[in-house]
């Protein structure tokens, strides 16, 4: 499946995070990919060195800095990963300094003709479905990206139970900004929401998933311990299907999409979990190789 304009450059923000760097990793093996630009406040220390990667300092809640404007030119594909604070416990005014940054993306790539946009999406826009009552209503494969959000997942972080509402509006609403845009431009641009599962950052070890609901975090029993790991645990997405999952996204066909704005869950292939992936496999072509549950019992 390849698009009908040939993907050749990417612009990836957030690029100095976890999923930029594992992207551009990923992009810099694929004889497709010719060139990305690196996008992000400053350009890491330890940026590392390629002749295919450009990296660009900016700011995409200044509205005064219009550098980064100019790294869009010529880019085929932009990944936005860019966000004040992209963790899921994050205040209101982080996230909506986060929907602010899509906004001014995607104007500036509607300006620039940027013919595709993968916007990453977080599980989060479906936390609420983790309790019941929402759980209830839940099988094997049937949380499917048409049915009613549910933004904000609850879970004890060691200390209270918290739940993620601010983190998890901003990544419902830049998804309806994608769309809205994809369809405000006739489809001349094509957007794709990944609804990302759990990448934890470095090797992304299934062991090492909890029920804190942050990377890294120590974890201690809660009210509901044993839901909530297996709600975490099945949103695993291992680093070879991450990069698979955007990849697809940024070069899959999309004569075939119902509309040329799209949402789809990002998970691997992990055994019983609720979230469903064959639409996505459907719209993008997205084939997961791994399951939490070869890992962990």
């Amino acid at each position: 499946m390849s698009s009908l304009k040939p993907i050749r450059s990417v612009l990836v923000t957030g690029a100095g995070g976890n999923l930029g760097r594992k992207l551009i990793a990923h992009l810099l093996e694929r004889d497709w990919c010719e060139r990305v630009v690196a996008l992000d406040r400053a350009v890491p220390q330890a940026a590392g060195a390629s002749d295919r990667v450009e990296w660009v300092a900016g700011n995409l809640t200044d509205p005064s800095d219009v550098g980064w404007h100019t790294a869009l030119a010529g880019i085929d594909g932009a990944v936005h990963f860019a966000a004040q604070n992209p963790y899921p416990d994050a205040p209101w005014r982080d996230a909506c300094a986060s929907f602010d940054m899509t906004l001014a993306l995607l104007a500036a790539a509607g300006r620039a003709g940027v013919p595709r946009i993968v916007f990453a999406s977080s599980n989060h826009v479906m936390g609420q479905y983790k309790d019941a009552p929402l759980a209830d209503t839940l099988t094997p494969g049937s949380l499917t990206t048409s049915l009613p959000p549910g933004p904000g997942t609850r879970w004890f972080n060691g200390r209270e139970t918290i739940q993620g509402f601010a983190y998890a509006a901003s990544k419902l609403m830049g998804e309806r900004a994608c769309l809205a845009e994809a369809h405000r431009s006739k489809g001349a641009l094509k957007a794709v929401c990944v609804r990302i599962g759990w990448c934890q950052p470095g090797k992304n070890r299934p062991e090492t998933i909890n029920t804190s609901g942050l990377p890294g975090e120590e974890t201690s029993p809660g009210p509901d311990t044993e839901r909530d790991l297996a709600w975490f645990r099945n949103m695993w997405l291992s680093n070879r299907d991450f990069a698979a999952v955007i990849e697809r996204a940024l070069l899959a066909d999309a004569k075939a999409w119902p509309q040329p704005g799209i949402v789809v869950n990002g998970m691997s292939r992990n055994r019983g979990m609720a979230w469903d992936i064959e639409s996505t496999r459907r719209l993008i072509g997205y084939e997961p190789q791994d399951d939490i549950w070869d890992h962990v019992g």
